[in-house]
């Protein structure tokens, strides 16, 4: 297998390398770091659903991990945007904690941006980190967790079904919890609604103007209604990307929104526009302009205490006594 790595793949490695050699000494000395090429499989949409078919690729990802043995991990997607400095905020709000955190880079060794992946596309490279994590003898296999943000954030969500972990997980192993930051829920998968045991968290901005609040809290609902432990937090007044203080320098490649749009899945994996009841395509009436990314300080501030909170629950931690004192506050 041959990756395909471009200057702009060789410059973001070097901004990996360089990020994980300043942030290791920015939380603690015992946290170790690490870069590791993992297998996936680049998939269409369809090709995902029906279970079949792909590339082989090779992909990156940036481990930081307490010392010692049965450490608790979380794997982050890059979002439409790729790299941003808060995945670094949220890697050091988790290392803090103990938790180590794995950063995956779905483009590196591949020809696509993150952008132009199919948003499903990421599901099959969530679970192949979560096997390549498994093999690592300083990880608790049984404490896994996934995060994503925006198109990832799609995919962190819907990786949550028992129909993904099926298609591509392995019997005895899932994720532990599952965390998704403003997804776009106009998606309607077969067999959605039933989840994996793990608990899923969707955090969402109210005033979204890119992926609809209300798409996700019916799907919430539905999948809540047959047992999924299930739960999302809306924000007032918070629009898209709201933890993003760089929000409006990062909105490139999202300029069109499916917030009005119900998208179904059809006979072998189709994706179909369930208004007029032909294949979904990006020029249908129902797709409209994307609207502003907006940083909203008091969502993020909130976010950045509950999401780390939830986590160390999940994984069952002794919770810090700073943060403990704050959430009494």
């Amino acid at each position: 297998m041959i990756m395909l790595i471009t200057r702009a793949r060789l410059c973001l490695l070097a901004v990996l390398l360089g990020w994980l050699f300043l942030s290791a000494t920015s939380v603690r000395a015992a946290v170790s770091s690490q870069i590791i090429t993992f297998n996936t499989v680049t998939m269409s949409d369809q090709q995902l659903l029906r279970g079949k078919g792909g590339e082989s690729a090779g992909i990156v990802g940036a481990l930081k991990l307490p010392a010692g043995k049965n450490n608790p991990v979380v794997i982050l997607l890059y979002g439409a945007s790729g790299y941003t400095y808060e995945l670094q905020d949220w890697v050091e709000l988790l290392n803090q904690r103990g938790i180590g955190t794995f950063m995956v880079d779905s483009t590196n060794g591949r020809i696509e941006s993150s952008s132009s992946l199919r948003r499903m596309a990421l599901i099959r490279d969530a679970y192949a980190a979560l096997a390549q994590l498994a093999q690592h003898p300083g990880i608790d296999r049984k404490r896994i967790g996934l995060i994503g943000f925006t198109q990832s954030g799609q995919a962190a969500l819907y990786a949550g079904m028992k129909r993904m972990q099926s298609l591509y997980g392995q019997a005895d192993l899932s994720f532990a919890a599952i965390a998704s930051f403003y997804p776009d829920c106009s998606f309607q998968y077969r067999e959605d609604e039933v989840l994996i045991e793990a608990p899923v968290r969707i955090y969402h901005g109210a005033d979204d103007q890119v992926n609809a609040a209300d798409n996700c809290r019916h799907y919430v609902s539905r999948s809540a209604g047959t047992g999924g432990n299930i739960q999302i937090t809306n924000y007032p007044d918070a629009g898209h990307a709201f933890d993003l203080t760089r929000s409006d320098k990062v909105r490139s490649g999202l300029e069109r929104s499916l917030r009005g749009c119900t998208i179904r899945e059809g006979v072998k994996g189709i994706l179909l526009n369930q208004e007029t009841g032909r294949v979904f395509r990006m020029e249908d009436d129902c797709v409209q302009p994307a609207g502003l990314w907006a940083y909203n300080a008091a969502a993020a501030n909130d976010v950045r205490l509950k999401l780390p909170q939830f986590f160390t629950q999940v994984f069952k931690l002794e919770e810090p006594v700073s943060a403990a004192r704050l959430a009494t506050q």
